[in-house]
């Protein structure tokens, strides 16, 4: 297999270059920040989170539902 020796973009190459960015372990994830913006973020990702599972329940329920009004036929 012949390998192609073209020299890499620019960019390539700077981003092969950089160094990787630091790992965040997952009990670094669990421990709380001391933001003050955190308890505000987190009731807004609550939210978020409550109404996507709401609008996804509903689509599920409305699928069910033409189902079985598809079965009843």
């Amino acid at each position: 297999m012949q390998t192609d020796e073209r020299p890499l973009p620019e960019s390539l190459t700077r981003l092969l270059a950089a160094t990787p960015s630091r790992r965040v372990s997952p009990l670094e994830r669990l421990r709380p920040r001391d933001d003050r913006g955190s308890a505000h973020a987190a009731l807004e990702s609550a939210f978020l989170r409550g109404f996507v599972y709401g609008v996804s329940g509903l689509v599920w329920l409305v699928v069910m539902l033409f189902i079985a009004c598809h079965f009843v036929r």
